[in-house]
């Protein structure tokens, strides 16, 4: 028999079935990295380098790793052709990385389906039901912020 949480655990419909959500996310991180023939280290870095402006070591931070392992994530990538290293144009002696056409294409081609069919799930809300439901994540928002950010 699994461990069972102590009696007094707070029990709650609406966090039970945001739980189940947050435990479905990692085999959906896993889905689509192996459609996309990368590991998840590797989707997690793709996540981080689209739309931002990163060097190797910025994203060594982000994806807790050291910068030598970061530094093999990002020439697996870039052997895939899913990244170049380029000079930053505000600083020469930086390098940044950006993702190319066909890294792009290949992360929106999974991305894009899975963002389409969650505004679906929306849209049988009301305007007030949207706006309750942004106002829970933005305070379970915190709270995984808070969590995290413990010492």
């Amino acid at each position: 028999m699994p461990p069972q949480p102590p009696g007094d655990w707070p029990a709650s419909e609406v966090t039970d079935a945001l739980y189940a959500v947050i435990q479905a996310i990692p085999d959906l991180r896993v889905a689509i990295a192996h459609r996309l023939g990368l590991n998840p280290s590797e989707v997690d870095a793709m996540e981080h380098i689209m739309g931002n402006s990163l060097g190797p070591v910025e994203l060594s931070r982000r994806l807790h790793m050291t910068s030598a392992s970061s530094t093999v994530l990002v020439d697996r990538l870039e052997q895939a052709g899913h990244v170049v290293r380029e000079p930053d144009p505000a600083d020469g002696r930086r390098r940044v990385l950006r993702p190319t056409a066909q890294g792009a294409n290949a992360v929106f081609g999974e991305i894009g389906p899975l963002v389409t069919d969650l505004v679906e799930a929306e849209e049988g809300l009301s305007a007030r039901e949207r706006a309750v439901v942004v106002k829970y994540l933005s305070r379970v928002l915190e709270v995984l912020e808070q969590h995290t950010n413990e010492e």
